[in-house]
């Protein structure tokens, strides 16, 4: 049985965002292949929490999560424990496209509305450990991903070993 690295996704949507959440699927899909990583897209459910719409996210630090994060990361129906869970709101307080932040075992992040085609792949590469870079040909600019420069963007060697070493990398 051959097993390959996956990232299970699940997603759950307070509200839709302007790029469908399947296009923001296939671009992170067409990103984590080059890390010989695959994408499956398990589940989605529209959660009605008004409350959590405009979503404070503080500084965004990692290991660091809000009493808001703390309440919407609580969400987790039909996702495994390693299992990576995408939170699509309107907006992050102060405004960010994403935030990666998470409770502890609680895998995930959050997407604003206005986010770009590579947002939910760069924040789900900060939920497998990756960091910030200032180059725009990469994934993980620290930039934003609207000046993405030379799509679709680019994993090198050290940073699909981080992702592959995560526990949100599975082996299926």
């Amino acid at each position: 049985h051959h097993t390959v690295p996956t990232v299970r996704l699940h997603a759950k949507i307070l509200t839709a965002p302007n790029v469908p959440v399947a296009d923001a699927v296939n671009r992170m899909r067409e990103v984590y292949a080059t890390a010989g990583i695959a994408v499956d897209f398990v589940s989605t459910e529209n959660l009605n929490l008004p409350a959590l719409n405009d979503l404070d996210v503080g500084q965004c630090l990692s290991g660091q999560a809000t009493a808001e994060q703390t309440q919407l990361f609580a969400n987790r129906n039909s996702a495994g424990t390693d299992d990576v869970v995408v939170y699509f709101v309107r907006s992050t307080v102060p405004p960010f496209n994403g935030c990666a932040a998470h409770p502890a075992g609680r895998p995930g992040a959050v997407v604003a509305q206005g986010a770009t085609q590579w947002t939910l792949g760069h924040e789900v590469g900060h939920v497998l450990d990756l960091l910030h870079v200032n180059n725009n040909d990469r994934l993980m600019t620290g930039n934003g991903t609207a000046n993405i420069t030379n799509p679709p963007p680019d994993l090198v060697q050290d940073e699909v070993k981080i992702m592959l070493a995560s526990a949100s990398t599975q082996d299926i």
